[in-house]
């Protein structure tokens, strides 16, 4: 088994199994549970997991932990193959999903939200001062 990289604008709706989706402009990503039990596990991207293609292959970290389905499977993805950990406790898992509603909670409050729209202007604003600079030369 090996797990595919696809870039996507949105994730959709059905997911194919050993793909793992992953919308830059959207910051998420998405995968089956690599178990086979048919759970959707959603990636936060880059605040809890970071996505990277390899070949052509997904490359996840860190760990996956599905402490929210009843296989508990928790597993790191690394150019395409899965790599088993240890599954949690049920009070390991209940503590990740604290610590990380914690994080989240956090940043939010620490952070405005920058639309789509905001980190495009600024990407095409700092791509027309680089052109600018290279017809100067």
């Amino acid at each position: 088994m090996r797990f595919a990289y696809r870039s996507v604008d949105r994730i959709p709706k059905l997911l194919e199994a050993e793909v793992v989706y992953h919308s830059v402009e959207y910051e998420v990503g998405a995968l089956l549970c690599a178990c086979g039990c048919g759970h959707r596990v959603s990636l936060l991207v880059p605040d809890s997991h970071r996505v990277t293609s390899e070949g052509g292959f997904a490359t996840i970290h860190p760990s996956i932990s599905v402490c929210d389905a009843t296989c508990k499977s928790h597993y790191v993805i690394r150019a395409g193959r899965v790599e088993w950990l240890p599954a949690f406790s049920d009070d390991e898992a209940t503590s990740v999903m604290r610590r990380q509603i914690a994080r989240h909670s956090e940043r939010e409050e620490k952070q405005q939200p920058v639309s789509w729209r905001s980190r495009l202007g600024s990407a095409v604003a700092r791509a027309f001062d680089k052109l600018k600079s290279i017809l100067r030369l």
